[in-house]
């Protein structure tokens, strides 16, 4: 059964009530007045997160509308409604629950309650007042990016494109094709670049005055705290800048050399270099496996069979239950991602698909997103301890790109498999320089760029840093205010200072698929296990649960660069 718009529809629907902060406020005076001794919390702490479950769908499910209508201006008025009036009172009710449950006496928390009860102590500690209205301002400037890119079209040849359409063209593997397209996307960047500009000043004013009003010297500490890094420091992933820029630039370097060395290029242009999908050594046609989102709903449906009967079987219920979005059109945010939606245990996976090789890739990454949902959710009663933290969320999905390799014949010739599975294995090695400069614009930008940087301060420090990342890539004639403005990203603006975890987590995943090569079964058994400790236990414990360590140090770089070179070299396959 494919799923049709109508059902998303409906999966989407939020009843009038679920909007005003009304129709939950009794609810949380009723907890607030409650009589609390030890004895009573695990009873209480179930009542608190049924209702923050209440809250949390309705928020994700607007957020979600909104992010399939950003050219529906009651859509977005509705949602902006409910950030106004609900989200506040909501974290301010939870704030006085928060002080309710630490100030127990004698209370304590269950070995599986004990993490989610130190973040509670650390949120806690870094609520303040002011940051309440504030917070509304800044989910609303952030969404302002959803509405702003979600709006841009692309002009090629006189055909309007959404901007997924626009970059599938860049898979040509005719060169002036791929100009054009690229042409075509900078000039519609370009377009939007002034609004985006504008809107990142405003967000830096917020960002600034959030740590403040926390008392912290920087939004850095700020997110810091708010985003429970406790495992790892700054000067951690200014070493792993440091590491890519030497372990894994140089390599990406030859492996672009290469392939221009067998096309025939002097040198790689812009149009020539796609992170995500490499152009063919060969100058093939890029991989077309499907041509319709419900093609690949069955493609993907087959692969899941392949690899386990029972993941198939949540697929299944996505397709059936109007859980998949996947067609690009018009008035879409152009991001992917997978939303959650607590109440009923359902994740949503939003994309938007042109056909390419990369779609399939990145389908499978959503719906590993949607499998940790699924089986946190199952294991997990208390909503604050589904999921996991930041440093391990992207594993499931990461690691679901490279355990389903084995499993696309069905999608694939033995060419063309042959083909995705170098890409799969290239994307890597080409990942790795584009999230060390992702995070250390981030770092820089919000420690080191000083009180009030301009916009062509932020233009400038992008340009230095992806001339050490990217050097590789030339722009000798160009206008390099056009390379300039490639800070101007979705993660930059709407999920700050969360990159590096990808990072982390692919890292992890080669070395899950590293141990999937020598034993499927319990690879696989790890991975499942590991998803459904949800977070319950620290980052370093969930690594070692699905059989990796939690390291992104040189050394392990290292290592792993050197089993991505042999199974690229055609070692061990």
């Amino acid at each position: 059964m494919t799923t049709t718009l109508n059902a998303v529809e409906r999966v989407l629907t939020v009843s009038e009530e679920a909007t005003r902060w009304n129709t939950f406020a009794p609810r949380y005076q009723a907890l607030l007045a409650a009589d609390l001794g030890a004895d009573a919390v695990p009873g209480w702490l179930a009542e608190w997160s049924a209702l923050d479950a209440e809250v949390g769908q309705a928020g994700s499910k607007l957020a979600t509308h909104a992010d399939l209508h950003t050219d529906d201006p009651q859509v977005q008025a509705r949602y902006a409604r409910f950030l106004e009036e609900v989200s506040p009172q909501v974290q301010r009710a939870e704030q006085a629950l928060t002080e309710k449950l630490l100030a127990v006496p004698g209370y304590a928390p269950a070995p599986d309650f004990a993490l989610a009860y130190r973040r509670f102590q650390d949120a806690a500690a870094l609520f303040r007042e002011a940051n309440v209205e504030l917070g509304v301002t800044h989910q609303a400037q952030m969404n302002r990016h959803g509405v702003i890119t979600g709006n841009q079209t692309v002009t090629l040849h006189g055909e309007a494109l959404t901007v997924p359409q626009a970059r599938q063209r860049m898979d040509s593997p005719d060169r002036p094709a791929r100009e054009a397209a690229w042409r075509a996307l900078t000039l519609s960047a370009g377009e939007v670049a002034p609004q985006l500009d504008a809107l990142m000043l405003e967000l830096l004013d917020t960002r600034r005055q959030l740590a403040a009003n926390a008392d912290l010297p920087g939004f850095r500490d700020f997110m810091w705290r708010r985003l429970d890094r406790v495992d790892y420091t700054p000067q951690d992933c200014r070493a792993f800048h440091e590491a890519v820029r030497d372990e894994v630039v140089p390599l990406a370097a030859r492996m672009m050399t290469d392939l221009a060395a067998r096309l025939g290029l002097e040198r790689v242009r812009p149009w020539d270099y796609n992170r995500n999908n490499l152009l063919d050594p060969q100058g093939r046609e890029a991989l077309k496996p499907f041509t319709s989102g419900a093609e690949l709903e069955t493609l993907a449906g087959a692969a899941f069979e392949g690899l386990d009967p029972a993941l198939a079987g949540r697929f299944r219920q996505m397709r059936e239950g109007g859980l998949l979005d996947l067609e690009s059109r018009p008035g879409k945010m152009t991001h992917a991602y997978c939303q959650y939606f607590p109440v009923d245990n359902q994740p949503f996976v939003l994309m938007n698909v042109v056909g390419t090789a990369e779609d399939v890739r990145v389908l499978f990454h959503e719906v590993g997103h949607a499998f940790h949902g699924f089986l946190s959710g199952e294991t997990q009663p208390l909503v604050w301890n589904r999921w996991s933290p930041i440093e391990f969320v992207e594993i499931p999905s990461m690691a679901m790109e490279f355990l389903t390799l084995d499993h696309l014949g069905h999608m694939f010739s033995p060419e063309e498999l042959a083909r995705y599975r170098e890409k799969q294995l290239q994307g890597v090695v080409a990942f790795l320089p584009w999230a060390a400069q992702m995070d250390a614009f981030q770092h820089w930008l919000y420690a080191e760029a000083g009180e009030r940087p301009s916009v062509a301060d932020l233009d400038a420090k992008w340009l230095e840093l992806d001339r050490t990342f990217h050097p590789f890539v030339n722009w000798d004639g160009l206008d390099e205010g056009v390379r300039a403005k490639g800070w101007q990203y979705y993660h930059v603006f709407q999920a700050p200072f969360y990159y590096i975890e990808y990072a982390m987590c692919y890292l992890a995943a080669v070395g899950i698929w590293r141990e999937a090569r020598q034993d499927p079964a319990g690879a696989l058994a790890r991975y499942q296990a590991s998803l459904r400790l949800g977070n319950t236990v620290p980052v370093p414990e969930l690594y070692r649960a699905a059989g990796v360590e939690f390291r992104f140090d040189r050394d392990h770089i290292r290592g792993l660069m050197a089993f991505l070179q042999g199974q690229l070299a055609g070692a061990g396959t």
